[in-house]
Formats: C-alpha cells, structure tokens, sequence
C-alpha cells in the first residue's frame, strides 16, 4: 500500500522515494467519517485501489491508510520510536546513522501481518480475496470480519467487538473561536545553537479540553502527538494551572556576532518586558498557531533527511520552570550542550529546564490519560492527514460521545 504520509510540498523526495524503493507516495484530500479521521482517494495507487475496489464500505475511513498495511519502528529495538509508517518507511531513503537494530532492509519489511500476507498471495486485486478467510494478525477474528468493522487487520490490538476510545474533532475555525492567549517566553533548548524568546499566540490547552467537552475527574494528564506519532505526555497540573512567570534576561544580546552568541531576540518586545525583571504575561500550557505574529509554517517531512520540518498549523508550547532550584520560579537561557565552555556564568546547565524539547511541534492528536478500560485508541501513528486541515482530535478518557 501506498506511504501515506501527505508530505506537503515535497515533490522531489516523493520522485526520490519512487525511484529508491519502487513503491507510490501520493498525496490526497482527506476525508472525515464519524469514526475517524481518513485519508482518501488512492488514484495513483494500484494496491490500494484494489483494496477499495474489494472492500467499497471502506472507502474514506480509518482503513484508507497506510496503516492498513505498513507498521511502524519494532518494540524493544533502536527503531522503537518510529511509531509512523510514513517515517519507519521514510528509513529506507533516509537512513538514522543513530539505529543500529531494527532498520528495515527492505519495503517488505515495514510491512505488517496484513500487508505481507497480501504480498505473498501475490500483490494482485484477487489476493484481497484470497485472504479474505485468512486471520493475519493472530486476534481470531478473519480480515474480511476485521475490514468490515472497520478494524486493523494487520493489528492485533484492533478487533471487532473492542469500540473505539470516544472522540471529538476540532476545526481551525473552532479552535480560533476560542479565547486567544499571547505569552512572551523563552524556549530553553538542549542542542541547537540558540535559546529563543519568542511571543507566540494561540489557545490554552485547558480551554481546548473545555470546548471538547472534556471531563476533567480521573483524568492523570495528556499525551500530544505530533503527526508523525512522536509524542509527549503532560501532567494534570501543567494543564490546569499557569506556569511561574518568566523573567527576561537582554544580557546575553550583548554577545550577538561572537562566538558566544547564544540567544534570539524578536525585532520588538512586548510592552512592560525589562532586563532582569518578570515577564508580564501569565503563561500557561499552549496551543500556539503563531510567533512573532507569524503563522506557524505547516509540519512536514524535511526534503533530503525525511526529518520533521515545520511547526504548524499547531504547535504545543511548555513554558519553562527552574527545575535546578525551586520548580515555582523560572528558568533563565543558558548555552547549547554542544557549546565551547566560557566561563561566563551562561554555560549549559544540565539541570535547566530545556523546555522547547517539550514543545510538540504539529501538534495534531491529544490523548486523554487514562484510556478507558475495552477500547481501542484512535489512529495516532499517522496523523498526517489531519495537518493539511488544520485540525486536532482529542480522544480518550473524560470525553462524551
């Protein structure tokens, strides 16, 4: 089946990825069933034509993915977090110098129970029917029974009689009919070259949950995925109360075009925002669309290292706290951990709260902890589709269906 990865813009790594492995890349408009996100319409693509052409219930829902076919990085191997298929597959042209196990060698080899079983009843429209009876994935239940129920046949953890976790969508209309939240801020970074103080405008995170119509009583915390399925989890407390202040620190502009250099300033700060003084805005757990009245550039596959490029259409910010000393007061920059040592008091401090690491770039997908007993989560390794609509699902515990 095809790599369903919706790369936006990106027209030579996709003749690039024809060429290395054989197999179609295409990108489509996407669809929206009551039950999940889709990704829809495979006119370039012969596999999964055959499969909708088998299979016609399934067209533009959660089975018209890559994800019916393809898996993602192997459990317990360096790989582990490759949990797309879009960026597992993405391996074999763009190979991690880091993973030394778990790599795929071949397209074969990203391939799931369901997709090897279809290629070695030979890759053709008849060899959906021929393991139609089949149960590829070892659950007990047959992948004709499995597509009709919309259920991964590849994936044991997807069966008929498991419902899925409740859901809810929201659109970017939605999401900026929403009260607005601006904070002037530092994102603290671990490796890259410069700290940033940015002001980013967007919705805070407890209101989006509000508008979702979550129900906050047993809920432990979220985890926001970013559409290539990376992920980071988010406690309760982060959610529902406002970070520490931030102070603002201009010294270390006084270093611009040296080789000590080491934060970015915008071309204007915001009003009340001095040296060495507390940062007005109050700020808290974010959806941020904006920085420095700027649009988020939309995340993508990077061309020629198949990396995650981008920020947007949303991005989920995590204000910084002092994690060194007192986890109520605020953080303040210090120098990349690649840096030469200076001796100067701005030196990296492995105990400061890098937070832009905490920081999810596209973000697209919000899991409420914890999942609720019986069901299945929602299709949170590929969630590529939902970029191009600038849209956010937020499933799991505490929502109404």
């Amino acid at each position: 089946m095809t790599l369903a990865c919706r790369p936006i813009g990106l027209l030579v790594f996709a003749a690039l990825l024809l060429v290395s492995v054989g197999w179609i890349l295409r990108a489509g408009p996407v669809q929206e069933t009551a039950a999940s996100r889709a990704y829809a319409g495979h006119e370039n693509d012969a596999d999964m034509r055959g499969f909708i052409r088998q299979y016609p219930a399934a067209a533009g829902t959660r089975l018209d993915d890559c994800q019916t076919c393809h898996r993602g990085g192997i459990k317990g191997l360096d790989t582990e977090r490759e949990y797309s298929p879009c960026s597992y597959c993405h391996l074999l042209v763009y190979p991690n110098a880091r993973y030394a196990s778990g790599v795929p060698k071949s397209m074969a080899d990203t391939l799931n129970a369901y997709g090897l079983a279809y290629r070695n009843a030979g890759r053709t429209f008849e060899a959906f029917a021929a393991i139609d009876g089949q149960d590829s994935d070892g659950d007990g239940h047959r992948n004709g029974a499995e597509i009709a129920g919309l259920r991964n046949p590849g994936d044991p953890a997807s069966r008929p009689g498991l419902p899925q976790a409740a859901m809810v969508t929201l659109g970017w209309e939605e999401i900026r009919g929403l009260p607005v939240h601006s904070q002037f801020m530092l994102m603290n970074t671990t490796k890259e070259p410069t700290d940033d103080y940015v002001l980013f405008k967007g919705v805070r995170v407890i209101d989006v949950l509000s508008a979702a119509k979550v129900t906050l009583t047993g809920v432990t915390g979220i985890t926001v995925f970013a559409p290539d399925g990376y992920s980071i989890d988010y406690s309760l407390e982060d959610i529902q109360a406002p970070f520490p202040h931030g102070i603002f620190y201009a010294e270390p502009g006084a270093f611009a075009g040296t080789e000590r250099a080491f934060v970015k300033y915008p071309p204007d700060l915001p009003a009340g925002v001095t040296d060495r003084k507390t940062i007005p805005a109050e700020p808290w757990l974010l959806l941020a669309f904006e920085r420095n009245g700027t649009a988020l550039d939309p995340s993508s596959y990077e061309k020629g290292t198949g990396r995650l490029a981008g920020e947007g259409p949303y991005r989920l910010i995590k204000p910084q706290r002092d994690l060194s000393a007192d986890p109520q007061r605020p953080g303040r920059p210090d120098r990349s951990q690649k840096s030469k040592v200076f001796g100067d008091g701005w030196d990296y401090v492995p105990g400061m709260d890098h937070n832009a690491g905490a920081c999810v770039r596209g973000a697209c997908v919000i899991r409420v902890n914890p999942m609720p007993d019986g069901t299945e989560e929602y299709d949170w390794k590929n969630g590529w589709p939902l970029i191009g609509d600038k849209r956010i699902v937020i499933y799991g515990c505490g929502i109404r269906r």
